[in-house]
């Protein structure tokens, strides 16, 4: 559907941009006709791909590739009007920077087709989109299956549909309800040697091992997270399951293969890399933002007494603290009855531009800085304060592992995961992030980070 999605798109481009080169000429439209060429057809054929360009841009940006999430009619027309808008000044930009004389009336009218096209083509590819419904059946009924069912249960569209749980064995599943099934789990299916019958029978088509994360192989990770020397390896003799796993990496002794589960670290080598990417790039962020940093900091000082930048201590790597700068976006006394406590949505706390600020992260811009400084980098697990990290340590298994990176602007938890996502949810991009670091990974966030950023998705 994807690609379904984009061919569509592309096409549309192409037609509102016929259309209206054509409406130009034919209709009796009150506009000058001096700017039209003479080879109207070359010029039609020559001036396409920078409108089908900038087509595939402005939706990528404002998320209409992302995973299908239903929308409705109202909704979806701000979004497209919003794309439009962006086009809109993207082809103007082109065109003044090409130096190229293009008649500003077929760009109206381009504008306007192109808006009525996408939001019929979209409405369309809604009504035809349907997902097929796969039922599952979750394998546990600890903390994780329940969070999994729940988030299966909210989000409808990811085509999945709890049939029920079965318990991994020696888990004791929770008392039945009255009426028979867990509320959030559903029915209990039987046991996990009932699986293959289940599946053949179709009462289930898929399964989900949702496994605990207090293992003795997570404490493990933990008691040697920031002990063990860099040249460290964890390897694991793996059975049939592990195998099956795909993207791992392999080790061989003699004809036994072994996994890398954690590996000699990489950022003794990548490192300067990586550093490289963060002082250029940041730099060129930092001077970029110079203009909507200082309007931030006087609309900041204008709405609120108080600094305008808050100042405060975050764990980075090897669990050293540091000092994080940010435009301030709560009251100054705002944790004095409190104390530490994570934010909310609608946070009282906030001060009237501050929830405008956090919406579109422009509060995190002066973390720059601390790009610069080496302190952050630009992606990676975001820094937490020390009381959350004390208290994590202690509840959540594997966390320790976090801070084998430097703490990130922004991270694979950032662009994949919701705002208010619970720190356990972070912690397994954050470890995936660690595990399959490269730097075009590390491009792909940034790229991903700005869309989010635009669109202003999460909060």
């Amino acid at each position: 559907m994807r690609t379904l999605r984009l061919l569509g798109d592309g096409a549309v481009a192409i037609l509102a941009f016929a259309a209206a080169f054509l409406a130009r000429i034919y209709l009796p439209i009150p506009f000058t006709r001096s700017l039209l060429p003479e080879d109207r057809l070359l010029f039609l054929f020559e001036e396409w791909g920078p409108a089908l360009g900038v087509q595939l841009v402005s939706l990528y940006v404002l998320g209409f590739y992302d995973p299908p999430r239903p929308r409705s009619r109202p909704e979806l027309a701000r979004r497209l009007l919003a794309a439009v808008g962006l086009q809109a000044l993207l082809l103007m930009g082109w065109y003044f920077l090409a130096n190229r004389v293009f008649p500003r009336s077929v760009l109206l009218l381009y504008l306007v087709i192109d808006f009525l096209l996408l939001l019929g083509w979209r409405l369309l590819l809604d009504r035809t989109d349907r997902h097929l419904e796969r039922l599952v059946a979750i394998v546990g009924c600890g903390e994780n299956a329940r969070e999994l069912a729940e988030a299966l249960r909210l989000h409808p569209w990811h085509g999945l549909r709890v049939a029920g749980f079965v318990p991994r064995p020696g888990e004791m599943p929770p008392p039945p309800p009255e009426s028979g099934a867990d509320e959030v789990l559903g029915p209990c299916l039987g046991t996990a040697d009932d699986l293959p019958a289940l599946l053949a029978e179709g009462r289930v088509e898929d399964v989900i091992l949702a496994g605990s994360d207090d293992s003795w192989q997570s404490r493990l990770l933990d008691r040697m997270a920031g002990t063990r020397p860099a040249h460290t390896n964890v390897l694991l003799l793996p059975g049939p399951f592990e195998s099956l796993i795909g993207r791992m990496r392999y080790r061989w002794v003699h004809d036994l293969p072994l996994v890398e589960v954690v590996r000699e670290t990489e950022w003794r080598i990548n490192w300067p890399l990586k550093r490289v990417l963060d002082l250029a790039a940041g730099s060129l962020l930092l001077l970029l933002s110079l203009p909507v940093l200082a309007a931030c900091a006087a609309a900041v000082r204008a709405t609120s007494p108080g600094p305008i930048l808050y100042r405060q201590t975050r764990v980075g790597r090897s669990q050293r603290p540091f000092t994080l700068l940010k435009l301030r976006t709560m009251r100054v006394d705002a944790e004095a009855e409190s104390g530490e406590v994570l934010a909310q949505p609608g946070d009282s706390r906030l001060t009237p531009i501050g929830a405008f600020l956090r919406r579109f992260r422009l509060d995190e811009v002066p973390q720059l800085w601390n790009v610069l400084q080496g302190s952050m980098s630009l992606v990676g697990p975001r820094p937490e304060r020390p009381g959350f990290v004390q208290r994590y340590l202690q509840e959540i298994p594997g966390y320790a592992e976090r801070f084998s990176l430097a703490p990130g602007l922004t991270g694979l938890a950032q662009v994949n995961g919701d705002y208010h996502s619970t720190p356990q949810n972070k912690l397994r991009y954050e470890l995936a992030y660690l595990a399959n670091w490269s730097l075009w990974l590390d491009l792909s966030i940034l790229l991903r980070t700005v869309k989010i950023v635009l669109t202003s998705r999460g909060v």
